[in-house]
């Protein structure tokens, strides 16, 4: 593969947001709220896109898959399925909470991003259902990692984040997005404590804000703007 040893995935995240910075929530009263989101999403062109556990378990099993008492072994090694899918849907996933049917979401080729926490049991699953998996750290994930293996291993290259708040903050934490694209709602939330795009850490600490630059802006869905930022 052509791809240099330390090399990233163009990072953008994608999120819909209120005035106030906010997630979408019920108060909202937001009628074919998906469209916002995703009709934007599907025009920006990327080899996958990434989400936490939360989100992605609206799209795995609701059924359980995972063997009790079983007594396999399977070494904690990436672990590349086979597929024919051109795009891939990726799930941080640290504790190996979500189970499968299948290996694909429409059509998207599942990879789960596990640490070395999760058990055999689970990868035994994971491997039955030929869902690709691989390890970002043994008890904390090391996104920067991750990244380079997505790149190595799948040759993604541009990859899309499309949250919630903590994954988003995460990665921001971690300085590793490179644009960022809101589609903002003309809504005021004003919830206190609600979840907010990014949600990197409690207090300031050490670490310092994220400045962008505007790429673009577009009004969009009469009363919605779509803007699009690259890091500084």
């Amino acid at each position: 593969m052509a791809n240099t040893k330390n090399r990233k995935p163009y990072v953008i995240c994608h999120m819909m947001g209120s005035l106030d910075g906010r997630i979408k929530q019920n108060i909202w009263n937001l009628k074919g709220h998906p469209n916002y989101f995703e009709e934007t999403a599907e025009k920006i062109k990327t080899d996958g896109w990434l989400v936490g556990r939360v989100t992605m378990q609206e799209f795995s099993s609701k059924r359980n898959h995972v063997k009790k008492g079983s007594k396999v072994r399977i070494p904690k090694e990436d672990f590349v399925a086979p597929y024919k899918a051109k795009t891939f849907c990726i799930a941080i996933d640290p504790s190996g909470k979500c189970q499968w049917d299948t290996n694909m979401v429409t059509t998207e080729h599942v990879i789960e991003v596990l640490t070395e926490k999760v058990s055999s049991a689970y990868l035994e699953h994971l491997r039955s259902k030929n869902v690709s998996y691989i390890f970002g750290g043994k008890k904390e994930l090391d996104l920067a990692l991750v990244l380079e293996k997505l790149n190595k291993l799948f040759n993604i290259k541009k990859l899309r984040i499309d949250g919630g708040g903590h994954v988003n903050g995460s990665f921001l934490k971690a300085g590793l997005i490179d644009e960022f694209s809101l589609v903002l709602a003309p809504v005021a939330d004003g919830t206190i404590g609600s979840p907010t795009v990014f949600e990197a850490e409690e207090g300031y600490g050490k670490r310092k804000a994220t400045w962008f630059r505007l790429k673009s802006v577009k009004r969009v869905y009469t009363n919605f703007l779509w803007l699009r930022y690259v890091k500084k």
